[in-house]
């Protein structure tokens, strides 16, 4: 790969010209004051092609918004994943960057949008924005259109919560479900999907994406097959990622979840029933859920729980009765490297029981139901 061409001619009085043919056979060309000007853009040209670090000037010309647009339009993006990008784009990286070229984008563009985004933006989305940002420009790395990344802020890529996620307690996940008001259907199926949560290990999306086929006779198996994304409000069934096949994997030794077997009087029947749905058969809404949520944690004196730490506690619960790292994958449907899932939790056998639960509601003592994936 060589520069032809090199020639520095007065373009006229007072500006030099300077011109080569690049790698790709095009003849590129630029004006200077000086003739030495010229002659040392021309050797930076070339100590580029020597150095396998030229790219085509022009091409990184190409703005941000440009390449975003290429980019949440791939076809190996999961339907969730480009909603998820596309919000993230709009709100927190455009305004920013739509305009800016990426030969322009250098570290310390990034570093002072990082910090002022810090100051409005939660560390998930702004972990999630930054890593957003970065796919972008490593695009353009791959390409040979620009020669590094330049988000290269350590640490930047990993949310920082404001505190350290916990595992509840069996006895503190029963107490929670115990605190939601098991007055109607709607707050009944939210009852028992805390503890399919918290037993199970399920994502949220996979949970409320369950039909009465997939449970079997008795609820103690729930094979997941689905889930549900958040690219409309009423959500969007798709497919979860690829997880391990083979046999489900052992459950706690607490007890068999009953109330999953109470569901035929609050869900419609047939087998493609939504299990937690709303009453108009839809998908029931994360925002819905994390309110009758934060006032159960409210409710049973909790500190504050996230969603998501149920299926920590899932996780947890899981390795203290021994399970091996193969069946914590294959149960929570992971792809090594595994989480450190922490084993502070006490054994289910220690696991304190709630009372029977009377005629007019659902039994509370439900243990976790065996999962199992495609």
């Amino acid at each position: 790969m060589l520069l032809h061409g090199r020639r520095v001619v007065l373009h006229r009085p007072g500006r030099w010209r300077a011109r080569y043919t690049g790698p790709d056979s095009l003849r590129r060309s630029a004006s200077f004051r000086t003739k030495a000007d010229a002659r040392a853009w021309l050797s930076t040209a070339h100590a580029d092609v020597v150095r396998r670090a030229w790219w085509a000037p022009e091409a990184g010309r190409r703005t941000v918004g440009a390449w975003a647009a290429d980019y949440l339009v791939r076809t190996d993006l999961r339907e969730s994943t480009r909603a998820l990008y596309t919000g993230l784009w709009t709100r927190h990286l455009s305004p920013v960057w739509e305009q800016m070229t990426v030969a322009d984008v250098s570290a310390q563009h990034v570093r002072s949008w990082h910090d002022h985004a810090a100051a409005s933006t939660g560390p998930t989305v702004l972990a999630q924005s930054y890593r957003l940002l970065r796919s972008l420009l490593q695009v353009a790395v791959a390409d040979e259109v620009i020669a590094a990344n330049p988000c290269r802020l350590r640490g930047a890529g990993t949310p920082k919560p404001a505190r350290p996620t916990r595992a509840l307690t069996a006895a503190e996940v029963h107490a929670l479900a115990a605190a939601v008001p098991a007055c109607y259907s709607a707050l009944i199926l939210i009852l028992i999907l805390i503890l399919v949560l918290a037993f199970g290990g399920l994502r949220f999306g996979e949970a409320t994406a369950l039909r009465c086929g997939d449970l079997t006779p008795g609820g103690a198996v729930l094979t997941v097959e689905r889930s549900v994304g958040t690219s409309t409000a009423a959500g969007t069934s798709g497919h979860p990622r690829p997880t391990p096949a083979g046999a489900p994997s052992p459950s706690p030794t607490s007890s068999r979840p009953r109330s999953l077997s109470t569901l035929d009087a609050h869900v419609p029947a047939g087998d493609e029933a939504v299990v937690f749905g709303t009453r108009t058969g839809n998908y029931l809404a994360r925002s819905n859920f994390a309110l009758t949520f934060r006032r159960a944690v409210h409710r049973c004196g909790l500190p504050p729980v996230r969603v998501h730490e149920l299926r920590y506690t899932g996780a947890t619960l899981a390795a203290a009765t021994g399970a091996s790292t193969a069946e914590l994958m294959r149960r929570l449907g992971h792809s090594p490297p595994m989480p450190r899932w922490s084993t502070n939790t006490p054994p289910p056998t220690a696991i304190p029981r709630l009372p029977e639960p009377s005629p007019t509601s659902p039994p509370a003592d439900v243990a976790d139901p065996v999962v199992s994936g495609p």
